[in-house]
């Protein structure tokens, strides 16, 4: 009996208004606030029409249950069928839909297989878009992590921005991401309209501590959890359905934007065969409802207060700020908090401030001299009613929910300030975009996950008694510096600062790149300010130095590169992060006025070669910068880039510029001993690599690269050769003489097949000692310079020499593949592979 084709998809209904991001949430595009509350359905064995969904009774009947349990969203692993189109849409669900294709593979080394994989992509993307009922298209779905260390996490993200730039084009009003999970933490790509995580943890606490992790991965995007759950086989119903109701509480806490529960029933077909194992579906294989299903349909549908809610003063201080100051108002007295007031503070304003703030009953109105932006805080302060003071700036819009996740933070005694991040709203025009995307925001300065070093003063929240603790702000801080001045002051008392990714604000950045270039001049005019107060925060050239890791400019991620990314042991962590310190690199010394005094100095030395170098090189170091600023901020054509590279490279002239004058002024000068920093980079390998090709193992009986690795230290052992295994940061499995100047190391990964076959890859790899090609570099210099006071005979040493490189090289390269081949189908043949050709 032969299937019935399947029918063409249906055009699309209406469904409502589609879903987009809002910050670090979700909502409708009417402005409606949108929780993801989610449950995955399938794949399941084929129906009568082949496709990987029940039968039409079944299906029907699965989804009116899903709906009635109270979630909003289905998750599928297989494209939507019409029957499953038709019924989603007339139950008011939504859904989020994987791709399907060869993640389970080395892709990157097919181009053909790279091809049909983005015309996957495009395809359903261009067929689906119509309908308004998916939410979000996932263009991949964990890559296994010893998959992506082979392939290596930078070709592998890169396809993956590729992949979503492809799905944009072809449904530009859909949302596109794509789902990792913990074991590749550090593959996060940068233009996902939201981060997607597939988590499964069995404590409140882990699970907490790994949302927190996950918001800063996610920056200022929303974080949605695409797969949670627990196995009730090994752990119980009643489990089960505890666990359901501290994971909803941690995602609403969290600030997540939703969650999708791992899985509606126990029925669940991968590779072509039933899992009986597992059991994480909220009904079983005959659809009996456990405990779980009675949770989820009382669970809350939004965060409440704290059970004795502090009342909270918001304090906004403007000097004429009218521009902005309407919007900002509108969303105070919107927020969704049952005990709060609101104060404005006039610091001297010209325009009529005062007639804006009649429009706003619920708001307190206060004129003061002009003093600047310190004493106007300090004012608020002393008006202040609240025990919590929370400040914004006139040019914030804050969230409705801003001031219920700051009540929150200060349920723990120990901590003095909070605050959360501020996130340019949508740009109105392309200056404003790529203003947005200028270096010199305001950041905050974590410590770790949840502890802050510094909350940008524009969305901050201190106890007020800390803050009379400490004498408030210092008045001398007119402008900007006070929020990074106060916030050192309150560290310094020894109680904490938390960041709170769920309390955030819309916050403008400059509308011209005039008040751009105004506002980093002030910043710099600030640090000086700052190096009078805190010589012990600032190094030799002035800069400042954080305890911490800077959030701002660069995405956590943006640099998985070899020692960054703890693998584990042969890449097999469970829990794989990138670690990193802040977002410096040794270039940007040359993005400010170090590269102008040597160019100076150069030109009055008559070098104008040099002189030249150093600026080429100044504009490459601003490139950088504005290359991942804009590949983070989604900033594409020729003039917007040009523009934001320019104002990469004026902006750090302009802030030192001004810095060096406040410290010639005020007499500032830096500690002879700055603080060191509580994160230290990661240490970078000593070595390079090079690929010396590749072999392939097959076994029809699945032994893994696990028998080899086995065999491969026999057989270096009896060979007598010394080797290292990789101690979880290297991209190498084993490495043979490792102490050596040269060194040959192998890399290998198994990929699975079905049937239970399985391929197995073995890269060979040199690794070449960094020093040795600086020596040589060197001496080819020392060579050339001698060469040019009149030693000759240098010439013909050099060309002795070059010959020599030119011929032994590769034959050396030649024979040490030989022997790594030897080496290698040595451990296969004894591991029972079978060698591919």
């Amino acid at each position: 009996m032969t299937s019935a084709p399947p029918s063409p998809i249906p055009p699309p209904v209406s469904h409502g208004t589609r879903v987009v991001a809002a910050g670090k949430f979700l909502q409708l595009a009417d402005g409606t606030s949108h929780f993801i509350r989610g449950v995955s359905y399938g794949p399941f064995k084929p129906n009568s029409r082949g496709e990987p969904f029940p039968e039409d009774d079944r299906l029907s009947a699965d989804l009116r249950h899903i709906a009635a349990l109270g979630f909003n969203t289905v998750r599928l692993y297989e494209l939507p069928t019409p029957a499953v189109l038709r019924e989603v849409e007339a139950l008011g669900l939504r859904l989020i839909v994987g791709i399907p294709w060869s993640e389970h593979v080395d892709f990157l080394a097919s181009p053909a297989l790279c091809r049909e994989i983005k015309i996957q992509v495009a395809a359903t993307c261009a067929n689906l878009c119509g309908h308004s009922c998916i939410t979000a298209f996932l263009v991949g779905n964990e890559i296994e992590k010893t998959l992506v260390r082979w392939m290596k996490p930078r070709r592998v993200r890169a396809f993956i921005e590729k992949l979503i730039e492809i799905a944009r084009r072809n449904a530009p009003q859909t949302l596109i991401s794509y789902a990792t999970y913990p074991s590749t933490g550090y593959l996060v790509p940068r233009n996902a309209d939201f981060i997607a995580v597939n988590v499964y943890l069995e404590s409140a606490a882990a699970f907490r501590a790994c949302l927190a992790q996950w918001q800063n991965l996610a920056g200022n995007r929303p974080l949605l959890i695409t797969e949670f759950g627990l196995d009730v086989a090994t752990h119980g119903p009643q489990q089960q359905a505890e666990v359901m109701r501290w994971q909803h509480d941690c995602l609403l806490s969290g600030g997540c934007a939703g969650g999708v529960w791992f899985a509606y029933t126990d029925e669940w077909h991968r590779g072509g065969k039933e899992i009986t194992e597992w059991q994480f579906g909220l009904v079983d294989r005959e659809r009996k409802e456990r405990p779980a299903c009675a949770l989820q349909r009382a669970l809350p549908p939004v965060w409440l207060p704290p059970s004795t809610p502090p009342r909270i003063s918001v304090v906004i201080c403007t000097h004429n700020g009218a521009a902005t100051l309407s919007q900002c108002l509108d969303s105070l007295v919107s927020l969704r908090y049952p005990d709060f007031e609101i104060l404005l503070i006039d610091d001297g304003s010209r325009q009529q401030i005062a007639e804006i703030a009649k429009g706003f009953p619920q708001v307190r109105y206060q004129f003061q001299e002009h003093a600047g932006l310190s004493v106007a805080r300090n004012l608020g302060a002393r008006l202040a009613t609240g025990s919590i003071i929370a400040y914004t700036d006139d040019d914030c819009i804050v969230h409705p929910d801003w001031l219920l996740h700051m009540s929150h933070a200060f349920e723990d005694e120990s901590v003095a300030a909070a605050g959360g991040p501020n996130i340019p709203p949508p740009p109105r025009n392309r200056i404003e975009h790529v203003v947005a995307a200028a270096p010199g925001a305001p950041a905050h300065v974590l410590l770790n996950d949840t502890e802050a070093e510094h909350l940008p003063g524009c969305n901050l929240a201190i106890r007020k008694d800390a803050l009379d603790l400490i004498g408030g702000f210092r008045a001398e801080f007119k402008t900007a510096g006070d929020d990074v001045d106060i916030c050192w002051r309150l560290r310094d008392t020894g109680r904490r600062l938390l960041f709170v990714p769920g309390a955030m604000v819309w916050h403008h950045r400059r509308f011209t790149i005039r008040a751009y270039l105004r506002q980093q001049f002030g910043y710099g005019c600030a640090e000086a300010l700052l190096m009078k107060e805190h010589p012990e925060r600032f190094g030799y050239l002035g800069g400042a130095r954080w305890r911490g890791g800077i959030y701002g400019d660069q995405h956590p991620a943006d640099h998985p590169i070899e020692g960054s990314i703890f693998h584990g042991p042969l890449g097999l962590g469970a829990f794989q992060v990138i670690y990193s310190s802040s977002s410096f690199r040794w270039w940007e010394w040359f993005t400010g006025l170090l590269w102008l005094a040597l160019l100076l100095l150069a030109l009055v030395c008559q070098q104008p070669w040099l002189a030249f170098g150093l600026l080429a090189f100044a504009c490459w170091s601003a490139r950088q910068v504005s290359a991942r600023n804009a590949a983070a901020t989604g900033i594409h054509g020729l003039p917007d880039r040009l523009l934001l590279w320019w104002l990469s490279f004026l902006q750090p002239v302009v802030r030192e510029w001004a810095r060096l004058r406040g410290m010639l002024k005020l007499g500032a000068r830096p500690s002879r001993h700055p603080l060191l920093p509580d994160i230290m980079p990661p240490t970078r390998p000593h070595k390079i690599t090079l690929s010396l090709g590749t072999l392939c193992f097959w076994s029809e009986t699945g032994t893994t690269r696990d028998a080899w690795l086995q065999e491969l230290r026999k057989v270096l052992r009896s060979a007598h050769i010394i080797f290292r295994e990789d101690d979880g940061w290297r991209w190498f499995d084993i490495e043979a003489w490792p102490w050596s100047e040269i060194s040959r190391a192998f890399l290998s990964v198994t990929e699975f097949h079905a049937d239970g076959r399985c391929l197995t890859r073995v890269r060979l790899l040199l690794r070449i000692r960094r020093s040795l090609g600086w020596n040589l570099l060197l001496w080819l210099i020392v060579t050339a310079i001698l060469m040019a006071a009149g030693l000759h005979m240098l010439l013909v040493l050099g060309l002795v020499a070059i010959v020599a490189i030119v011929l032994l090289v590769p034959l050396g390269v030649w024979f040490i593949r030989r022997e790594m081949c030897k080496l290698a189908r040595s451990a296969a043949t004894s591991a029972g592979l079978i060698e591919m050709h």
